[in-house]
């Protein structure tokens, strides 16, 4: 089975993105949005060629939206490495 491995940058970003959401909306909604993050992660770990090719960030770099982050991940033994996992109106040239 296929799974995914979060960098350490990508924990910090994702403890950040639930911790947020919590203070805005609760923890309800924080919780159904961890929930859709794992499912796209695990998603992607089976089908890593859903998301597109951004070699421009790095070689081998793929991203993949789900609602208002995107994912930049590689594909690995594993399944897929997830560098980053950023808000859609990020400066990604600030956090690559």
């Amino acid at each position: 089975m296929s799974n995914y491995r979060l960098s350490p940058l990508a924990e910090e970003y994702l403890f950040k993105i639930i911790s947020t959401t919590i203070e805005s909306w609760g923890n309800e909604q924080a919780r159904v949005y961890a929930q859709t993050i794992d499912a796209a992660l695990l998603k992607l770990a089976q089908y890593p060629d859903f998301g597109r090719e951004r070699n421009e960030i790095y070689n081998g770099a793929r991203s993949f939206p789900v609602e208002k982050h995107i994912v930049f991940y590689q594909v690995s033994y594993i399944g897929i490495d997830v560098a980053r996992i950023l808000h859609q109106r990020m400066d990604l040239s600030k956090h690559f």
